[in-house]
């Protein structure tokens, strides 16, 4: 398979594959455990949240990562990403997702991470969700 073949081939994987986040169409997904912070994140730009996960299977080749407002109901973006052994994503690693953009309510920011074989099978999925912006009754 052509190298450009395989990213495009997992982003289908993860935009027409409903309700990932539950492990639903990969019943045999074993669970990652994700966690991002909004520091550092100004709203409305183009940029990752530093991100960390943490359980990512020793066969992983790709990490397929995206961000949705459950909010407002908007996709801020997908990417994939060759796996280099380390579960740490820093933040603006990827101009591809569009920050938070809240309009008038805070924003509910769910992020997904999908590890990925050199099958395409999804070995792990996580995600962890937070409102943008934060603040101390809204945690």
């Amino acid at each position: 398979m052509r190298e450009w073949m395989i990213p495009c081939f997992l982003l289908g994987i993860v935009l027409f594959a409903p309700g990932c986040e539950k492990n639903e169409p990969y019943p045999k997904a074993t669970p990652l455990v994700v966690e991002f912070s909004w520091e550092g994140m100004k709203p409305c730009g183009w940029g990752n949240p530093e991100i960390h996960v943490e359980g990512i299977p020793s066969q992983t080749q790709f990490l397929v990562i995206s961000m949705f407002d459950h909010a407002y109901k908007y996709d801020h973006g997908t990417v994939v990403m060759p796996f280099t052994g380390d579960g740490n994503i820093t933040q603006d690693r990827f101009k591809e997702i569009q920050g938070p953009c809240p309009s008038w309510t805070p924003g509910q920011y769910k992020i997904t991470v999908k590890a990925i074989d050199d099958q395409e099978k999804v070995l792990a999925i996580g995600s962890h969700q937070r409102p943008f912006p934060e603040n101390e009754e809204n945690p």
